[in-house]
This record gives structure tokens, C-alpha cells and sequence, in this order.
């Protein structure tokens, strides 16, 4: 988000031709992808991430643009959410759950806070801690 604004400050007038290409591409992707389960998403997921690399010239950039490009396409600042509500909750879960890089979840997690979904989506589990001590497996009566 730093990168955009301090852009935008200076005037790069190529950011709002990649913006438009970014929406775009979630217009396209999501559409594809209406119906689809929160799995299908995710694991779609990781293989789009490329495409916002590719849109907004840096790997750094296109990682942080890509998940508020994404809300934002489903996101109108009049009306709210609107009927889309539905398919924003499906995707900050399917983020959660994906294989895109940790940069582009941990940009998921800000945006689901800033767009104020928290409290309608599903984490993913911590995966375990190799640092920590095994648990004792329960012996089995049979």
C-alpha cells in the first residue's frame, strides 16, 4: 500500500492503467470461477498470484496489490458490498486457505480487517511448530 501512495504522489500515471488491468483480470477470474467451491478458489489462487507480478511490473507490488485489487473488484464505497458480500467472504477464506505466498495472505488478512470481514470468515489453522515438543499419541484399547 506504501509503494501505491507514495506512486501516486509522484504523479505515475501507469498505476491507474495497472489498476484497471488488475480489475479486469479479477472481473475475468472471478466470473470463471462463479459457482466454484471455497477449495476450487484457493487452490486457484496461488496459480493467479503470477498474473499480478506480471500487471504491476515488481513481485513486492504485485503481491501487495493483488489481494486489494481482488476486494476492491467486488467492493463499491456507496453501496457497500451489496450482493457481492457473499462472494467476499468466500474469497478472504479461500486467501486464508491458499497456496499464494505468506505476503499475499498476510495482505488478505488487512484487507478482510479493513473491509471489516473478520467476523465472517474462517481462519486457517496455525500450522504446527516444529520448535515445540510432540504431543504423546493416545495408545489404542483394541
Amino acid at each position: 500500500m506504501q509503494e501505491l501512495l507514495e506512486r501516486l504522489g509522484r504523479g505515475d500515471t501507469q498505476i491507474m492503467a495497472m489498476c484497471q488491468e488488475a480489475n479486469r483480470a479479477w472481473t475475468d477470474f472471478l466470473e470463471e470461477l462463479r459457482g466454484a467451491d471455497t477449495g476450487t478458489l484457493s487452490a486457484r489462487l496461488g496459480f493467479f498470484e503470477p498474473t499480478f507480478t506480471r500487471i504491476f511490473g515488481d513481485q513486492k507490488f504485485g503481491q501487495n496489490m493483488m489481494t486489494w485489487t481482488g476486494f476492491a473488484a467486488l467492493y463499491d464505497t456507496r453501496s457497500g458490498w451489496g450482493p457481492n458480500l457473499d462472494r467476499a467472504k468466500q474469497l478472504a477464506e479461500a486467501f486464508a486457505r491458499s497456496n499464494c505466498s505468506a505476503e499475499v495472505r498476510s495482505e488478505a488478512r488487512s484487507c478482510v480487517i479493513s473491509y471489516e470481514l473478520e467476523g465472517h470468515v474462517q481462519t486457517a489453522p496455525t500450522p504446527p511448530s516444529f520448535d515445540e515438543p510432540p504431543q504423546q499419541q493416545k495408545k489404542r484399547r483394541w
